[in-house]
């Protein structure tokens, strides 16, 4: 039995088909208002091109959504293949793989919307979901595994949960709160790049910017660090000269899952939807018992220091033998007495976000005969089926990949 066509809302089938494919007209005749800071639509220099995935008849891309060409040129955004190279061009703002059939709204945005329903982080052309009718399945090629039609169902409008129950799987462990807040993204992942989905869905880092240093070997606040995070924006970790001895949070992951702050704010996932992608690897509580158990460990320490909380909730055989730096101690003492409070949750919950979700466009209109234009007319194949697990490279799919143009 074949799966059924894959069909887009309007709004998403017009960036997947068109965005940044033509030069902006009005760029050409120097009126371009949405040049500085650079919002357009359309492209305005040959390296911020991008070709239209496409899906071939014989069920492959025209263009890998994973594997980066070697020999484009970044800065002229030519490559002497042309645009029947069979590799991803890094275009500026990496919308080649963002807006690929195979990731665009696969995934959650972290940022909220404002007023006007756009991204308080990415802007209008935000290539993340924003609620869950803003999601889209992703789309995989023929030379990948074909999933059976009941993974299909559960995994629609999850992207990261086959990935997810994976690891979870492979390594029970990942389910006990405890062993998450003491090994959460604290090693690198050993898998190759294009076997590994990244983002929350895999435990481990891949780039700095996705590392936090283990709560068990390095003692350091939950208030982010001012050299790395400017406003809302995280940084670099590597601009901190302190380095892995900085006594504040180098990433927003560092931060989510420190000690003093790990599950003591409800999931707005939760909240809104009744249900979490992230799963065991969400920082933030599921149900009240989950924030009552935090305060409770809290409240029977003795001493507010990160290095006590750790030891109360971390097994002993799991405890490191390296001594903690004492720098920048953050024992509170009031009027000879310990005081112990809980900091303010570091989450809101997301304003309400919007989506035309008015009619469909049937997803095979992507696809062509010979690869290199649209027709409106239906495949034979089905154009999409569900994929047993998410795949890609660090979103270059980090935080980097997550931040649209």
């Amino acid at each position: 039995q074949s799966a059924p066509v894959q069909t887009e809302k309007p709004h998403h089938y017009t960036y997947l088909r068109d965005f940044r494919t033509q030069q902006c007209e009005l760029f050409l005749q120097h009126k371009c208002q949405q040049h500085r800071p650079f919002t357009c639509f359309h492209w305005h220099f040959l390296n911020q091109r991008r070709r239209r995935p496409v899906k071939k008849r014989d069920g492959t891309f025209s263009y890998s959504p994973d594997i980066y060409c070697t020999k484009y040129d970044e800065t002229t955004g030519i490559c002497p293949d042309g645009d029947e190279c069979p590799f991803l061009h890094r275009t500026a703002g990496d919308t080649e793989r963002r807006y690929h059939l195979r990731y665009y709204k696969t995934g959650t945005c972290v940022y909220e919307t404002d007023t006007k329903g756009h991204c308080t982080k990415n802007g209008p052309h935000c290539a993340f979901a924003h609620g869950v009718h803003d999601v889209r399945p992703p789309v995989y090629d023929s030379t990948e595994m074909q999933p059976s039609m009941e993974i299909i169902d559960k995994a629609s409008t999850s992207p990261g949960t086959l990935e997810k129950d994976r690891v979870l799987a492979e390594d029970p462990r990942w389910n006990d709160t405890n062993f998450v807040l003491a090994n959460y993204k604290t090693e690198p992942c050993k898998r190759p790049p294009r076997l590994c989905r990244q983002g929350y869905a895999c435990p481990q880092f891949h780039n700095s910017r996705d590392r936090r240093r283990s709560p068990k070997q390095f003692k350091y606040r939950s208030t982010p660090c001012p050299i790395v995070k400017h406003g809302d924006e995280w940084g670099d970790p590597t601009q901190c000269e302190s380095g892995d001895n900085c006594s504040y949070c180098h990433t927003r992951t560092e931060q989510q899952f420190h000690p003093e702050i790990y599950k003591s704010t409800k999931c707005n996932d939760m909240v809104q939807t009744n249900s979490c992608p992230r799963g065991a690897f969400c920082a933030f509580a599921h149900v009240e018992q989950e924030i009552t158990s935090v305060r409770d460990v809290l409240s029977s320490l003795s001493s507010n220091s990160l290095a006590a909380f750790v030891t109360s909730i971390l097994p002993q055989s799991d405890m490191s033998n390296k001594s903690i730096s004492q720098k920048n101690d953050v024992d509170i003492k009031t009027n000879g007495k310990e005081d112990v409070k809980l900091p303010n949750p570091i989450g809101k919950e997301r304003a309400s976000s919007t989506s035309s979700q008015s009619g469909s466009l049937p997803i095979s209109l992507l696809s062509s005969n010979n690869g290199n234009s649209y027709s409106n007319s239906l495949l034979l194949d089905p154009f999409m089926r569900a994929r047993s697990c998410s795949i890609s490279s660090d979103y270059s799919i980090s935080p980097l990949y997550m931040r649209a143009p």
